[in-house]
């Protein structure tokens, strides 16, 4: 006895196609074909998340370090400008100090030409 192929389409293997078996049958079909597309779909959005991470990633780290190298250079700046304004307040405290000495030296010179002036009188 020869086995006789079955018809796909025949759902309830009666050995007749009905037209709801043929839309029952294509619609199974279309919904295989659904489930298949969404699965590549999901799967190139998943690659695409991947690699926009990654780039994201990438990117996050360039900026890093320009943003360290930046803050470096700023630093670096700062400290001679530190620098720089330590040294002019260096400067001006000198003369200042060197005014005051000059200035104390004249009025303590005054005092002992005032003092010997007194003594003189007394004299």
């Amino acid at each position: 006895m020869a086995e006789e192929t079955k018809n796909p389409m025949d759902l309830n293997g009666d050995g007749k196609v009905t037209l709801a078996e043929k839309l029952q049958y294509y619609a199974g079909k279309a919904g295989e074909k659904v489930e298949q597309a969404a699965s590549k779909a999901y799967g190139d959005v998943k690659e695409g998340a991947k690699e926009f991470g990654s780039k994201a990633s990438d990117k996050a780290k360039e900026l890093g370090a320009k943003a360290s190298d930046k803050a470096k250079e700023l630093g670096a700046k700062a400290s001679d400008k530190a620098k720089e304004l330590g040294a002019k307040a260096s400067d001006k405290a000198k003369e200042v100090y060197a005014d005051a000495k000059e200035g104390l030296s004249e009025a303590a010179d005054k005092a002992r030409a005032k003092v010997d002036e007194l003594k003189n009188r007394k004299a």
